[in-house]
């Protein structure tokens, strides 16, 4: 039997669609979030001075995540909701924090007409 596997990327920061999984490692704890284009771009941006007066340690640079360079990421149904929409979702789903959100949800609360 055949499956198919689709990864969506949701951006940590607003919710939007995700690019690529971004990862960086401060104070000795390595982190990784999933950003879009325009907001990886703004932490590299913000890291650059930092990066431009360090230096390296470690094992030197980590390839990016292959998510991002070979697989386009799909629109999820959440990144499709306007503002208001997402709100209301968050609320009815009592997921004001929620990182990942699946289209599953998302149909359920379109299902229950959008309360």
């Amino acid at each position: 039997m055949a499956k198919t596997v689709i990864v969506r990327l949701t951006d940590d920061i607003d919710g939007e669609d995700a690019d690529e999984t971004v990862r960086f490692a401060l104070d000795g704890r390595s982190y990784e979030i999933d950003l879009s284009a325009a907001n990886a771009s703004r932490l590299r941006v913000a890291l650059q001075p930092y990066i431009e007066k360090g230096r390296p340690s470690g094992d030197g640079p980590r390839p990016r995540s292959p998510r991002a360079s070979t697989v386009p990421a799909e629109r999820s149904l959440y990144s499709q909701l306007s503002v208001d929409e997402k709100a209301r979702f968050r609320a009815w789903a009592n997921m004001p924090t929620a990182r990942r959100i699946s289209d599953a949800r998302i149909k359920g609360w379109v299902e229950a007409g959008k309360p």
